[in-house]
């Protein structure tokens, strides 16, 4: 009986360590974020961007997109990351038209530059590391709400 018991308190013990002995992905290292981004059928052009920090270049669907790493401490060792695209509209966008995209979507937001033109960002967090399946979800969720904006301005 002692025996069982023991082994039952090790089990419970172990099964922790196990699910943490899992691979996290983080900001820290480029070459993974663009790893991962090949993976899911994406190409990835490892950049810096203009103050230093590491990008990614990719595209889906025939747009082109940028992945920013920010938090970083001399260029390494980021934090987070932001998926950004934006279009080059003849007419410009509305500050309304932004609006209502904002107002539907929740994973992503739209901006407007100095000539109306639309910027979408999403923001990832990934301090303290996020699983694969999770970096892979975020991933496909930008694709969706780049497609969903995409339609939105029938670009």
């Amino acid at each position: 009986m002692f025996k069982k018991s023991l082994l039952a308190a090790i089990a419970l013990i172990l099964a922790p360590l196990s699910v943490n002995a899992q691979a996290l992905v983080d900001a820290s290292d480029v070459d993974i974020i663009a790893a991962l981004v090949q993976d899911e059928g994406y190409r990835a052009i490892i950049k810096v961007d203009g103050v230093g920090d590491p990008m990614i270049t990719s595209s889906a669907n025939g747009y082109d997109f940028d992945i920013f790493f920010y938090g970083c401490t001399d260029g390494e060792n980021c934090r987070d990351i932001q998926f950004s695209v934006s279009f080059d509209m003849e007419d410009g966008m509305s500050l309304t038209r932004a609006q209502d995209f904002n107002v539907d979507k929740r994973w992503a937001k739209v901006y407007l530059d100095e000539d109306s033109d639309p910027r979408l960002e999403m923001d990832a967090n990934l301090y303290g590391g996020v699983s694969v399946a999770n970096f892979q979800d975020t991933l496909d969720w930008w694709i969706i709400v780049m497609n969903d904006f995409i339609e939105f301005i029938d670009f």
